[in-house]
């Protein structure tokens, strides 16, 4: 039988841990925050764009160019769909590792927390003897 005695970090340890984790919390969300601003800017950018393309059809209503310019517009729908998808999976992953990262952090707070209380206690018991 294996009789190994069980390593219990101390809090310090744990609160050590417990900040990192917190960092990497901040650090994803501000990741997202950023994604988000990221997102939306590209939205502003291809209304713009469509609305070129979309002016761009009613002066060539007609002519030759008429069907290039509706095949720009095709092809910029197709574009943005791609991205939309791409966007939303990304965000998907990133707010699941983020999701992960918080009950991380949480725990090691808790584990922290109760080390911090066996310690005070341990401390207590030794100084009463």
């Amino acid at each position: 039988m294996n009789h190994q005695k069980e390593y219990k970090k101390s809090s310090r340890q744990l609160n050590e841990e417990y900040l990192d984790a917190e960092a990497d919390v901040q650090r994803l969300n501000k990741a997202r925050n950023t994604i988000d601003i990221a997102y939306l800017d590209f939205q502003k950018f291809a209304k713009q764009e469509r609305e070129i393309w979309e002016r761009l059809a009613t002066l060539s209503k007609g002519t030759e160019a008429e069907r290039s310019v509706h095949r720009e517009l095709d092809f910029l729908d197709e574009e943005q769909q791609a991205i939309n998808r791409v966007l939303s999976n990304g965000e998907e992953e990133l707010d699941q590792t983020i999701t992960d990262k918080t009950a991380q952090r949480n725990q090691l707070e808790e584990a922290a927390v109760q080390a911090r209380k066996e310690e005070n206690e341990c401390q207590k018991s030794t100084t009463k003897n």
